[in-house]
């Protein structure tokens, strides 16, 4: 077995978790034990959830929460509850304005906090001052009975896992599904049984139940990343109550776990090319020469790190898993291109990365004082392993990192690999790639896709729309992760215009990348 391969034996690793992607979900039409035929929302043991009323309460300042309750498993709805927990940014309900349900993504983001912290930064006025914006933590995520594994400190030696070098297959494997079944336990025993239902089609049916709960005959919804994939799943299973769907930043739903992989690996090594073209034309740039010789740089450092992780002054230490958490980061948005300037120039001229230990705290939600504000990481892998078969084989799991590495050669072998840890997993994967049937029947949507997203290729969303004739698909020129934001007048005035007068162009139409 190749370096590469035992490195990549471990998924504890917190760079594959900062994809902020999906995974597949089941294809099967809507049902539960029982009458397949029936909508849950027509049959008897579900009306209790689909005749709730909620409770709205005072939060967060100016915003209003309340608790949406939804059976744990939909097979026995009569069984365990749990309760989903939203947030509206208007305090007054009004009877005449209209709900957008949103998600940023993940799996494992948070909707709530969307709302609660970064409503401004992520919706235009024009859409607050017509919705009342809904955000909600899927199941398993943050406040919605969350996935619970490791303490604080417990999460500080996840992060820093990474299989040593002089290991032989053998014992690489032996410690890595060891690693992965301590993890496992821990997160059953933490969780409890909610962990086998934390799966992409379970939190769909619950958006449904959160649907009729605001009283709505159809959902209108704005889903980034991952939450592009919610969104398609809600579609292929309730495509009659659709409204006005935007999804950008498209996954593609026909993809297994390896072409993930592949595409992501793909974009990030674009995304660092289009960064060393940029950074070799600043004053600042700390690579003097081509960019060839500033991805060479990078490449020397990462391969740094992984033989020898610097210690911070904290006493924790940046293994290659941190860094590339770290590194991946400023790349989502070429904004932070200036700050991925100042802390590569940190750990050229002066030998320290406390800058990329910092950005991965970010990440994974770590706060100064060493507490995590919310594990998204965990949530993520729970959700994936439930979502996605994948193979475990160490034949398998070699070859696929191998193409990742040709594919993509700074961020390929350090990316993980999932196989082991959901082999190890206590509960067996109720999804798998499928492409939309259901869905065609919901009618108009909007796609949108970026040229140069790092995180979701914009060949998965030209992939979906044909796949979904009857959709509309935007493309956004540029770099970076999603399109839609305040400022972006091209993208932003067509997404306004669908979602304010349901005006929505037919085909494809591209926004040119804005002038710098």
């Amino acid at each position: 077995m190749t370096r590469s391969s035992s490195r990549s034996l471990l998924a504890a690793g917190s760079a594959l978790a900062l994809l902020l992607t999906a995974c597949g979900a089941q294809n099967e039409p809507d049902q539960s034990s029982g009458d397949e035929e029936t909508p849950l929302a027509e049959r008897e043991e579900f009306a209790e959830y689909y005749g709730q009323e909620l409770s709205w309460e005072d939060c967060e300042g100016s915003r209003a929460c309340a608790s949406v309750t939804v059976p744990m498993d939909y097979s026995d709805p009569e069984g365990e509850q749990i309760e989903i927990e939203i947030i509206s940014s208007e305090t007054a309900q009004h009877d005449d304005a209209d709900y957008l349900l949103t998600n940023p993504g993940g799996p494992g983001s948070s909707g709530y906090d969307i709302v609660a912290d970064q409503l401004n930064g992520t919706f235009t006025d024009a859409v607050t001052d017509e919705y009342d914006v809904v955000g909600f933590d899927p199941r398993g995520v943050h406040r919605s009975a969350p996935v619970q594994c490791l303490d604080d400190e417990g999460m500080d030696a996840y992060r820093e896992q990474v299989q040593e070098d002089d290991l032989d297959e053998e014992q690489a494997q032996e410690e890595a599904r060891e690693q992965a079944a301590e993890l496992a336990e821990d997160c059953e025993e933490g969780t409890g049984p909610v962990l086998e239902h934390v799966d992409t089609v379970s939190a769909v049916r619950d958006m449904d139940i959160i649907r009729a709960a605001l009283g709505e005959d159809e959902l209108n919804y704005l889903g980034f990343s991952y939450g592009t994939k919610l969104g398609m799943t809600y579609a292929e299973h309730y495509p009659g109550t659709v409204g006005r769907f935007v999804l950008d930043g498209m996954m593609d739903t026909s993809v297994d776990s390896h072409e993930l992989e592949l595409a992501q690996a793909r974009g990030f090594e674009d995304a660092l090319q289009g960064y060393a073209e940029w950074c070799v034309e600043q004053e600042d740039c700390p690579v003097d020469g081509e960019p060839d010789e500033v991805i060479s740089t990078v490449q020397d450092l990462f391969e740094q790190v992984h033989r020898e992780p610097w210690e911070a002054p904290d006493g924790r230490s940046v293994t290659i898993s941190v860094f590339v958490s770290g590194f991946i980061l400023p790349m989502y948005d070429p904004q932070g291109w200036e700050f991925l300037n100042e802390g590569l120039s940190a750990a050229l001229d002066q030998g320290h990365f406390s800058h990329f230990q910092y950005w991965a705290d970010q990440s994974a939600g770590r706060a100064q004082d060493g507490s995590y504000d919310w594990m998204s990481q965990l949530a993520f892998g729970a959700i994936m392993c439930l979502d996605y078969p994948v193979s475990s084989d160490a034949e398998d799991i070699e070859q696929e990192v191998e193409e990742l590495t040709e594919a993509a050669p700074t961020f390929g072998p350090y990316l993980g690999h999932s196989g082991v840890t959901c082999d190890e997993w206590p509960h067996e994967p109720v999804g798998e790639p499928w492409e939309p049937e259901q869905a065609q029947q919901a009618g108009e949507m909007l796609m949108i896709g970026t040229t140069g997203d790092p995180a979701t290729p914009v060949q998965w969303a030209e992939n979906m729309h044909a796949l979904v004739p009857e959709s509309s698909l935007l493309i956004s020129e540029g770099e970076g992760h999603l399109a839609y934001r305040p400022g972006a007048e091209c993208v932003t005035d067509l997404v306004e215009g669908y979602l304010l007068e349901g005006e929505l162009f037919e085909g494809r139409q591209e926004c040119p990348a804005p002038a710098s």
